[in-house]
């Protein structure tokens, strides 16, 4: 088995993880900053801007490891030429949308004050259309990209809330009284605001996956077909731990012992952590080392 396999996949999980994170870190933020403490604010904030430079490291090694498995050899991850074939690709335009996206992001809060909320909006979507431009998202054209997009928007959405609500949850359980009540109220809304993201994700995905496979049978006769099984099994669980989440923890914040079941919420959340660190792995063999069906 060559290197590259695991390279591929493992630069993919990472910069599917910073994208999601900044993107979605933003996301959150324009959906709740006035509910948002300047504490929470200010950590968000950095959370984001620090994924962003991520998503910029993981961006510029994504080329250097596709050259290198375009040539066979890590000499190639710094040939002039490979590296010339694959910004002349595909990649090429993915790379240079996705670095001025994430570019944005890191500069973001140096941007005037009348401007800075829409230079958010373009930033996160900058980032998440870079996805749109490369792989299996150009395969049948605009439906699997319009499929795509509203699929990782509602994926971003979801992430980018984890980050801050496991903090605060964690911070609640303490007994941190202030906390307790930021983490209500914005968890309260965003259950409210994720019934549409997760419906809109989920339809998507499903579409999208129908689109690339061809046919039922490659679902169960394929690797391809079989990692997306396990992929959707691990989101059946996910979608569990949120309508858990959504149904006894948040309402418990507001009475019994407030402090217990912050900390029941802070587990539920680092287990929906868990599952999406096993969605974007499934997702980036998908994209990366795994060949779609003959029908797709």
């Amino acid at each position: 088995m060559e290197i590259w396999t695991f390279f591929l996949p493992f630069v993919k999980f990472g910069l599917y993880l910073a994208a999601f994170l900044s993107a979605g870190g933003l996301m959150f933020e324009l959906a709740f900053k006035s509910h948002m403490s300047e504490a929470t604010l200010e950590h968000l904030r950095r959370l984001t801007i620090a994924a962003a430079w991520g998503g910029l490291v993981m961006t510029g090694l994504r080329v250097l490891v596709s050259a290198g498995n375009l040539g066979g050899d890590f000499a190639s991850m710094q040939d002039p030429m490979m590296l010339e074939l694959v910004m002349q690709g595909p990649l090429g335009l993915a790379t240079i949308v996705g670095g001025i996206g994430f570019s944005m992001i890191t500069v973001i809060r140096k941007v005037k004050v009348r401007g800075e909320m829409p230079a958010r909006a373009v930033a996160l979507a900058v980032v998440l259309l870079s996805f749109s431009t490369v792989g299996h998202a150009t395969k049948f054209g605009a439906i699997t990209g319009v499929m795509l997009s509203i699929h990782l928007a509602g994926v971003a959405f979801w992430i980018g809330a984890l980050v801050p609500l496991r903090r605060l949850a964690g911070m609640a359980a303490t007994g941190d009284r202030s906390a307790g009540d930021e983490l209500h109220i914005i968890a309260d809304r965003f259950g409210q605001l994720a019934v549409h993201a997760v419906g809109g994700l989920v339809v998507a995905g499903l579409v999208y996956a129908a689109v690339l496979l061809g046919s039922v049978m490659a679902l169960v006769t394929t690797m391809w077909g079989w990692v997306l099984i396990a992929k959707l099994g691990i989101v059946g669980g996910l979608l569990w731990l949120a309508l858990q989440n959504r149904q006894r923890f948040v309402p418990g914040l507001t009475s019994g012992d407030r402090a217990a079941m912050a900390g029941r919420l802070h587990h539920s959340i680092t287990l929906e952590c868990l599952a999406i660190g096993g969605i974007l792995l499934a997702s980036s063999m998908l994209t990366t080392i795994l060949t779609l069906p003959a029908g797709g």
